[in-house]
């Protein structure tokens, strides 16, 4: 009797650890999905969240070479640069803001540069003001 009592209580001890195993992987796969879709890279998240650009464009940078693109292309893509803020101007350039810099002490702003020669991105960089 003592024994069935040992062997029950064992495996309610099993079924509760099964059950927060399951509970503890469905968790992580809940959080990578959400990570990824978090950062991945769309016209229409980069549109309608511009202080959340830092979250996606590393994935816009792998997932696109800016490097050659046309400016039509640019625009499609992106939309219109921020230039009218007055940071980091120049000709043949558009400037497009992406929200607090990334990290800790994130006090200033980053900003995906495209330099643009005969029509075309000749150089695309991310700075800092």
């Amino acid at each position: 009797m003592n024994d069935e009592k040992e062997i029950r209580k064992a495996k309610c001890i099993n079924y509760v650890a099964f059950g927060i195993s399951v509970a503890f992987v469905l968790a992580i796969i809940i959080a990578g999905v959400a990570y990824h879709d978090k950062h991945t890279f769309s016209t229409s998240k980069w549109l309608d969240n511009p202080e959340e650009r830092t979250a996606i464009v590393d994935n816009l940078m792998e997932k696109h070479e800016l490097v050659g693109m046309s400016e039509d292309d640019v625009l499609a893509l992106l939309g219109e640069p921020n230039n009218d803020y007055g940071y980091f101007n120049a000709d043949n350039r558009y400037v497009y803001y992406m929200g607090a810099e990334r990290g800790i002490f994130g006090i200033d702003s980053e900003w995906l540069i495209l330099d643009f020669m005969d029509g075309v991105v000749s150089d695309s960089y991310i700075t800092i003001d």
